[in-house]
């Protein structure tokens, strides 16, 4: 079975390939919906990168890696001045990205992001969102989007889990035991955990730690705030 259909095979299991009218209305969904909790989680990464970069102020060539049904390129496109292309290997969700969202100020692209055609210094924002963990090389990702970027261009790393190197077998394990749990042993095989060294070389800039003692306040008296951190690398002049 090819990746892509081992992955629509885990995603409808999961429950999280939606109808048209779910996918225009996301991050926001029904209260009662079995995912509205990681939903939740979700609005809260996504209102601060769209709250950050409008106050850039400035024409914006945005590209999204991993960009699914399309849901978050449609939001970016809505950011005045932005120009926004979504790319991604799963044509299924695709298909439905460009019929609910393509605009003239949106494109998508079904491609593989390494051999993608895309000239050097186009985009001045790449963002990652939920995608790292399908990439078993990070170093090398990074490297190749670098070169899609404008100087001073940024790339914003959020809602994937980034591991202490210490952590990294027991968070392998219980991927391991929910892909099996799901009847799916294989895709633990696709699904890959980066350690927080392999950014260094990138000098992250952590905008956003889930660990942070208000933001762990936050949750702990109920308000839906993301488990994951905000990473962003930027492109020397």
């Amino acid at each position: 079975m090819s990746f892509s259909d081992l992955y629509l095979r885990v995603r409808e299991k999961e429950g999280c390939l939606y109808s048209d009218d779910v996918v225009v209305g996301l991050p926001d969904i029904s209260s009662d919906h079995p995912l509205a909790k990681e939903w939740r989680t979700r609005a809260d990464s996504f209102t601060r990168l769209v709250r950050y970069l409008a106050k850039l102020s400035r024409p914006l060539n945005i590209l999204e890696l991993g960009c699914g049904n399309g849901w978050l390129s449609g939001k970016l496109s809505q950011i005045p001045g932005a120009q926004v292309w979504g790319i991604d290997v799963m044509s299924r969700e695709l298909t439905q990205a460009a019929r609910l969202f393509a605009s003239p100020r949106l494109s998508f692209l079904a491609a593989d992001i390494f051999h993608a055609p895309f000239l050097d210094r186009t985009f001045d924002v790449i963002v990652l969102a939920s995608v790292i963990q399908y990439f078993p090389d990070l170093p090398a990702l990074i490297t190749t989007l670098q070169t899609f970027l404008k100087s001073r261009g940024e790339i914003h790393l959020l809602d994937s889990p980034i591991y202490q190197p210490a952590e990294l077998p027991s968070a392998r394990e219980r991927s391991r035991a929910y892909y099996t749990a799901l009847g799916f042993s294989e895709m633990a095989g696709h699904y890959f955990h980066h350690p927080i060294t392999a950014l260094v070389p990138y000098s992250p800039r952590w905008y956003y730690r889930p660990e942070n003692f208000r933001i762990w306040l936050a949750h702990r008296f109920g308000k839906a705030v993301s488990p994951f951190p905000w990473i962003v690398l930027r492109v020397s002049p």
